[in-house]
């Protein structure tokens, strides 16, 4: 394909972006599908075009949160410095795992993801703290591990486990433990795409073009938009969405 014929990214890429900066999930989650099951990539290529996408779109957002201080620098920090590992160990695997196992991964990952915000109970209230207790953030940390493998693996982000943890067990603010969770996303991804360009992967380059500018774009508008989530709504229509595409990968892996 040409460059020209991938144009359609850049209205997927400010809507994916702006969705996944407004709720402070990884944008892998839809990018994976979309290159798998519209553009055909190989998961190797997907994987690659997704992170780097995704470095992009979530320095856009970190650099709104972090204007807007609602970014708690230490949990932040420590967040991506104890996922590294986890994140090598995750490329590694990309890198050696057949395109079926990486499908049935992925639908798995995305289903769990949908079952992950059915479950939630955490409302959109901005009520809590604005940072962390570092002693309280060592004890949760645990998932970290598990989740930068996912990260480095498939391109998917910790958001989805993190924030979760960020409102029930550390008391954050909800726009704090978002705008966090956009900085650690931005810090995974472009950590696992030096990684995989380290590994031999390469990104579809007409792909990246087209959807940086609107993934930079999206990521300026979500963060304004997270005060104004009917989060009844939200929910209902990304589980039902994920719940499709995940089915769908997992199909598509037999």
């Amino acid at each position: 394909m040409n460059i020209i014929d991938y144009w359609y990214a850049f209205p997927v890429g400010l809507l994916i972006s702006s969705l996944v900066s407004s709720v402070g999930i990884g944008g892998g989650v839809l990018w994976m599908p979309f290159f798998l099951i519209v553009l055909k990539l190989s998961p190797e290529t997907a994987v690659l075009t997704s992170l780097v996408i995704q470095t992009a779109g979530m320095g856009s957002a970190s650099l709104m949160c972090a204007r807007q201080k609602r970014v708690d620098k230490k949990m932040a920090g420590f967040i991506l410095l104890i996922s590294l590992p986890g994140v090598l160990i995750g490329s590694i695997l990309a890198s050696r795992l057949e395109s079926e196992y990486m499908q049935l991964a992925l639908g798995l990952l995305v289903m769990t993801t949908a079952f992950l915000f059915v479950s939630s109970k955490q409302k959109y209230a901005d009520m809590g703290k604005e940072s962390v207790d570092m002693r309280q953030a060592y004890r949760s940390s645990w998932i970290t591990f598990p989740a930068s493998i996912g990260s480095g693996m498939l391109s998917t982000s910790m958001s989805e486990w993190l924030i979760p943890i960020m409102r029930s067990k550390l008391s954050l603010k909800m726009s704090h433990a978002i705008g966090t969770s956009i900085v650690i996303a931005f810090g995974v991804s472009a950590v696992a795409a030096v990684i995989h360009l380290f590994l031999g992967s390469k990104p579809e380059i007409g792909a990246v073009i087209w959807a940086v500018p609107g993934v930079l774009i999206g990521g300026q508008i979500g963060p304004r938009i997270t005060a104004m989530i009917n989060e009844r709504l939200l929910k209902e229509s990304f589980v039902f969405f994920l719940t499709l595409v995940g089915i769908h990968l997992v199909y598509n892996a037999y």
